[in-house]
């Protein structure tokens, strides 16, 4: 059987929930990420080593993407899952987005696909997925149903700063 003890959802906004959007550049945006990457090193220094998100735009893949910067230049034992809502999740994105999430795809230790097809809650039950194996939530709280179900479930939530949930 394998233990989750060691095991965190990240998971929050959305680009479109930020009011500088896509732009990565924006310094609320570059603070959000480096916060980001500051918690996970903190959280794989106590012990967590396995990170569950979806790589949705936004908050999620930010997390994959600092995972995986973290394992190739920091030599951290960390290890990522991606939880995919639905095979097509990134079929409209942006081009360079779309590439980052396959790349992302790419460089995880593990991908589940949790449905074939778009559902109304197919990003519902992919929380659902990773929160239930996890023992706690990293989150900018810009997800109110998983930080529900986190705490319906007794986990641990941990936050980053975000000047939009401030």
């Amino acid at each position: 059987m394998i233990e989750f003890i060691h095991y965190c959802t990240i998971a929050g906004s959305t680009v479109n929930d930020f009011d500088y959007g896509q732009d990565e550049e924006h310094p609320d945006c570059v603070a959000l990420k480096l916060s980001l990457t500051e918690k996970i090193a903190e959280l794989s220094n106590k012990g967590v080593h396995d990170f569950l998100t979806n790589a949705e735009q936004g908050l999620s893949l930010w997390a994959a993407e600092a995972v995986i910067g973290m394992r190739e230049h920091l030599n951290t034992p960390c290890r990522l899952h991606v939880i995919v809502p639905y095979e097509e999740q990134a079929k409209k994105w942006h081009k360079e987005v779309r590439e980052r999430y396959y790349d992302v795809h790419e460089a995880a230790d593990s991908v589940t696909v949790v449905a074939t097809q778009y559902s109304e809650d197919c990003y519902q039950v992919a929380n659902q997925f990773m929160l239930n194996r996890s023992v706690m939530l990293l989150t900018d709280g810009g997800n109110a149903y998983l930080t529900d179900y986190a705490k319906s479930k007794s986990k641990h939530i941990e936050k980053v700063s975000s000047t939009i949930h401030q």
